[in-house]
């Protein structure tokens, strides 16, 4: 899955001015070719632990997303979890999106529990299960299982995966003392090399015009009350945030995400669909 190559935008190579606009090129793709290289109907595409700690007060949150070949309208997605005690637990997941022009979907969870002096209900192991058609396929790591602990942070399974816009942490928000609204964005990216850029591309006006902000790295990232991730993390995953001050006026913004490392360019831009956030929307 190279989220990069389903750019539909125009883009050509971007300065680090977020006021510079840029002029149109062209991107195109051979399915087929993309098809041959991704022939599995289950895929576990990112996973992200949470932890925090306050005053006696613990939350434990899980968010898995999951690519299936779409074989059957009637289908079953889950991730079977293992607990502390070693049973198994099924957590299922829900239909996100469809990608490759139908082709494929994503299909996403979260688990969330948390309260005072509560026991960790699950350990660090976990698979996935994908039932279609009679069938039952499992995504578990070539055999070995997925493993993350609660205090990892962010994993990519998908070894194609470069970059990933994080939608819980991005927003368009309006501050009153500067009475200016504000884009945020967080985003993961695979640590390739130390020499690296991670920007923004985005438009108020329908592509029109266009602007860039570059995304700064963050060391260090917190989950929550008293507990802190490194940055990059146990799986060389890092973290990269910036925002831009707008109008006010500015009620919705388009943009994707660009990750140039090693002489080349990895894009999100949501397969195609480009990312879209409005005022206090946080997706």
């Amino acid at each position: 899955m190279k989220k990069y190559l389903y750019l539909l935008i125009s883009l050509v190579v971007l300065s680090c001015s977020q006021d510079d606009f840029m002029e149109n090129s062209e991107a195109s793709i051979n399915l087929l070719e993309v098809s041959a290289k991704n022939s599995d109907p289950v895929q576990l595409v990112k996973a992200w632990t949470v932890y925090s700690s306050y005053r006696g007060f613990q939350s434990y949150t899980r968010n898995f997303t999951v690519e299936v070949e779409n074989l059957a309208y009637a289908k079953n997605v889950s991730i079977y979890h293992q607990r502390v005690d070693g049973s198994w637990d099924e957590i299922p997941l829900a239909y996100d999106q469809s990608i490759e022009d139908g082709q494929k979907e994503l299909w996403t969870a979260t688990y969330t529990h948390g309260g005072f002096a509560i026991d960790r209900i699950y350990a660090d192991e976990f698979v996935v299960r994908y039932e279609v058609n009679g069938t039952v396929y499992w995504g578990n790591n070539n055999g070995s299982n997925y493993a993350m602990s609660r205090m990892e942070g962010w994993f990519f399974a998908d070894p194609e995966l470069n970059v990933n816009v994080d939608t819980n942490y991005t927003s368009l928000s309006y501050f009153p003392n500067g009475n200016t609204n504000s884009l945020n964005v967080t985003v993961d990216v695979r640590n390739l090399a130390p020499d690296k850029e991670v920007g923004v591309v985005y438009t108020l006006d329908n592509w029109q015009t266009q602007g860039y902000l570059p995304l700064t790295y963050r060391q260090f990232w917190s989950n929550g009350p008293l507990f802190t991730v490194q940055s990059p993390n146990n799986f060389g995953i890092e973290r990269w945030q910036g925002y831009v001050a707008l109008d006010p006026s500015i009620n919705e913004v388009e943009y994707a995400v660009v990750y140039r490392v090693n002489g080349n360019e990895y894009w999100d831009n949501n397969y195609g669909n480009n990312y879209k956030v409005a005022i206090n929307d946080y997706n």
